[in-house]
């Protein structure tokens, strides 16, 4: 039986849009690859959902709105001796063996549109 990751809510159509899978750029693939990488587990991408967040909305406000959504389920972010703040645009919420990530390409401009993934994760079988 596999094991459900808890994702937060979908962010407001007002402030995000979904990117659909047809419209997924080589950007895509590039968070894919970089959030793997990040969390240096063996984690396989199980599902993605990606957005693009107005330029209006601040960085920190979207992190720390999954943050508090994930802290009502009482999941806890998790931290690793290897991140860089502020570089390194990647939250994750570990549950079990799987986890929820939330993330954004480094090199992400707070003045600028945001891509953003919200990511499911399951082990490597």
């Amino acid at each position: 039986m596999s094991e459900t990751i808890t994702m937060p809510k979908t962010p407001d159509t007002h402030y995000a849009q979904e990117v659909k899978e047809a419209d997924v750029s080589p950007a895509a693939k590039a968070l894919d690859a970089e959030v793997l990488q990040f969390l240096r587990s063996p984690y396989t991408i199980e599902s993605v959902r990606y957005y693009q967040f107005s330029k209006e909305v601040g960085m920190a406000s979207i992190f720390k709105n999954v943050q508090n959504q994930m802290a009502e389920k009482s999941i806890k972010r998790a931290t690793y001796s290897w991140a860089e703040p502020g570089l390194d645009l990647i939250d994750a919420y570990p549950q079990g063996k799987s986890a929820f990530v939330v993330a954004m390409p480094k090199g992400t401009q707070s003045g600028a549109e945001k891509f953003v993934g919200y990511y499911a994760l399951k082990p490597v079988k």
